[in-house]
């Protein structure tokens, strides 16, 4: 068997003590992250919070159908016997739009959308020590698009003879989804997939303040 060159064996050694360098180097950090992971989970205390805030607005070039959001939101609120919705006619002070699209049923097939959303926002150090408080809120907000033709359709004289029965239904419907509401499979349930016909209300309000009763 021969002698190794003196160069390869310097390199050989180098390679190993890298080696070494990259162990300690990982080890180190492994240990780090275990104490971050130990502070977190072991004596550090998390405060959970939510907000319910929904302040409805229009963008610009909507303003026509301010009086009629607005309408909705009254009507809603005394339906449910407490005041859920908001309106802003700014939307920098408003943080769920309202969409007014015309052609929408054309488009999608159906004449209103609803989405929830939610934000979670944390505050406090990044390794928690035994004894520190974190707070978590989770800040919750929606969107509505409804289509301009249907509401034209359905909102004559709304000032005078009070909200429109269809337009009822459909903003209920969507606002519902914002509220975390799935379809529901009976008919008469303001959640059904189709609005039309007759929408049972007396099942659809118990779940809007069950709702905004629970913290999630």
């Amino acid at each position: 068997m021969g002698v190794l060159p003196p160069l390869l064996l310097l390199l050989l050694y180098l390679n190993s003590v890298a080696a070494v360098g990259e162990f300690f180097m990982m080890s180190r950090l492994l240990f780090c992250l275990g104490l971050a992971l130990g502070f977190s989970s072991c004596g550090a205390k998390v405060e959970k919070s939510s907000v319910k805030s929904y302040v409805l607005g229009m963008k610009s070039g909507d303003e026509k159908y301010k009086p009629l959001i607005k309408q909705m939101i009254d009507d809603y609120n005394a339906g449910l016997g407490m005041r859920v919705l908001e309106f802003s006619d700014s939307m920098d002070d408003a943080n769920c739009p309202v969409l007014i699209t015309k052609g929408l049923e054309q488009r999608d097939g159906k004449v209103g959308w609803g989405q929830w959303f939610s934000q979670t926002e944390r505050r406090g150090t990044v390794v928690q020590v035994p004894g520190t408080v974190m707070t978590e809120t989770v800040r919750y907000s929606l969107q509505v698009e409804l289509d301009q033709d249907f509401l034209d359709s359905n909102s004559k004289d709304a000032a005078a003879k009070g909200l429109n029965m269809e337009i009822k239904k459909l903003f209920a419907h969507e606002i519902g989804h914002g509220f975390q509401m799935s379809h529901d499979p009976t008919v008469s349930d303001v959640m059904y997939f189709d609005i039309s016909g007759d929408k049972d209300f007396t099942t659809y309000w118990p779940r809007v303040r069950a709702f905004f009763e629970s913290s999630n």
